[in-house]
């Protein structure tokens, strides 16, 4: 953002704010040109900062001095140069710029002095401007307007001159020397006032900085919220006014970001207790997934540019969102972590393969299991109407009263036929190499159950809530799964 001498943001126009950033890009680059010696190159890209500004309106230029320090290095390059032929144009735009800084400094510089706390401003920039003038009216035979202007030049000169007694006082007090000749310059080479001066300097530096700090972390935290239906970022004022009701930040930039932005059909949402509830859901969901996969906020061409390096998603996401999308800084993070993130991502993919590998095992296991089902309950179904016979018994009533049990071996046998084809031949390349077989095992039905388990709840959430409050959120239009989460 662009700010003023006192850190104010500028609000400007589009059409003005690319023709400041140009201009004043333009006028760097030309600057380091003049600093590199290449007078041509640096008079060619300050020419083009001069039509950069020209784009800018009036209005927003009277209060800057940018323009007027440009036309000055305009001028000194064409000095440099010795080119005569722009020597007419050199003094239009001395005179305009000497007029550009009374309108912005003051006449006598006193809107300088007001905000800099009554301090006087730095001379160099009029140094600069009469000792130019000078030169122009000495070229153009102005004999008599020369003299006075380099005269004037010299006097300005001689007040910039610092005494070495109060540089090396500064410098004792821990001041260094640049900041230390710019305080005594702004105040007149009082030490006192110079120590005033570079206090607040520093204060208001620290203040900036802090400023700027939250400005950066707002705009990765408004990033995270996500956009708007309309495609906006959540603003920043109605969500301050939502968590000083108490509500959570989170919650909060959630509703803000569903109601578009709209503070009062966000504040009507976060009272209804079911909608509010509807909201806790989604950040549960969004919680469970990034510890899953990672942070979501990222952008995802760089997590692809990060895996095309060979790191995993998980911890390019991690690192993306610790450097801030920066794809320099997350590189930081990922090699500063050496090979712990391969090697962490390298055993998450050696549990999915072993898990991989056991789910056939589980799958055959729980074939056999449902098949030795079927086969008990009916050796039990035949042991019972023969004792039943043998009691002079009717044996149908001994099957009805198994009937349930038998049904319930027919479905496990229909579950295990169900199973893929493809568990049942891993469990047969599998079976050559082992000897024996302990399906039957007491053990090994325990962690078939528990990986069956597993399943279920991965596949349907979890399996110890209430039914009929679950019945109650699916009927809301809420998916199953989720609501059971």
């Amino acid at each position: 953002s662009l700010e003023n001498q006192a850190g104010t943001a500028l609000s400007l126009s589009d059409v003005d704010r690319r023709g400041l950033v140009l201009g004043l890009a333009l006028h760097d680059k030309g600057k380091a040109s003049i600093e590199a010696g290449d007078m041509q190159a640096a008079l060619g890209e300050l020419l083009l900062a001069e039509e950069s500004f020209g784009l800018v309106a009036p209005a927003v230029l009277e209060g800057i001095d940018n323009l007027a320090m440009l036309l000055l290095d305009i001028v000194w390059c064409c000095y440099k140069l010795r080119d005569v032929s722009r020597l007419g144009v050199a003094s239009e735009r001395l005179a305009a710029a000497r007029t550009m800084l009374a309108r912005a400094h003051g006449p006598q510089q006193e809107r300088l002095r007001l905000l800099h706390g009554g301090f006087s401003p730095e001379q160099a920039i009029y140094v600069r401007l009469e000792l130019l003038e000078g030169v122009v009216a000495f070229l153009s035979g102005e004999a008599a307007a020369a003299a006075t202007h380099l005269a004037a030049a010299h006097a300005r000169w001689q007040r910039l001159q610092l005494s070495p007694a109060a540089l090396l006082q500064l410098a004792e007090m821990g001041y260094g020397q640049l900041e230390a000749q710019r305080a005594l310059r702004f105040s007149g080479s009082d030490l006192a006032a110079a120590v005033d001066f570079l206090t607040a300097q520093r204060q208001r530096e620290q203040e900036r900085r802090a400023e700027r700090r939250q400005q950066r972390e707002w705009l990765r935290e408004r990033e995270a919220f996500g956009k708007t239906p309309s495609g906006k970022f959540v603003d920043q004022a109605p969500l301050q006014q939502l968590c000083q009701l108490g509500y959570g930040r989170a919650l909060a930039a959630e509703a803000l970001r569903a109601a578009d932005n709209d503070g009062q059909v966000a504040l009507d949402v976060l009272g209804d207790p079911v909608r509010r509830g509807a909201l806790q859901l989604v950040l549960i969901a969004q919680q469970m997934l990034e510890e899953e996969q990672g942070p979501q906020t990222v952008k995802a061409s760089r997590v692809r540019r990060l895996t095309a390096m060979g790191f995993k998603e998980k911890a390019a996401r991690v690192a993306l969102k610790a450097a801030g999308n920066s794809i320099a800084g997350a590189l930081e993070q990922l090699q500063a972590m050496g090979d712990e993130a391969r090697e962490l991502d390298a055993a998450a993919a050696g549990d999915e393969a072993a898990a991989a590998a056991a789910a056939p095992a589980a799958a055959a296991a729980a074939a056999a299991a449902a098949a030795a089902g079927v086969a008990a309950a009916a050796a039990n179904v035949d042991a019972s109407a023969s004792q039943q016979q043998a009691a002079g018994g009717d044996p149908t009533e001994a099957m009805q009263e198994d009937q349930p049990r038998a049904a319930a071996a027919e479905s496990a046998q229909r579950a295990a036929e169900r199973l893929p084809a493809s568990a049942g031949r891993r469990r047969r390349r599998r079976s050559g190499r082992s000897s024996s077989s302990s399906f039957g095992d007491e053990g090994v039905d325990n962690e078939m159950e528990d990986e069956l388990i597993s399943a279920v709840r991965g596949k349907q959430g979890p399996q110890t809530v209430k039914a009929s409050r679950v019945r109650r959120l699916t009927a809301m239009g809420f998916k199953e799964k989720a609501a059971r989460v």
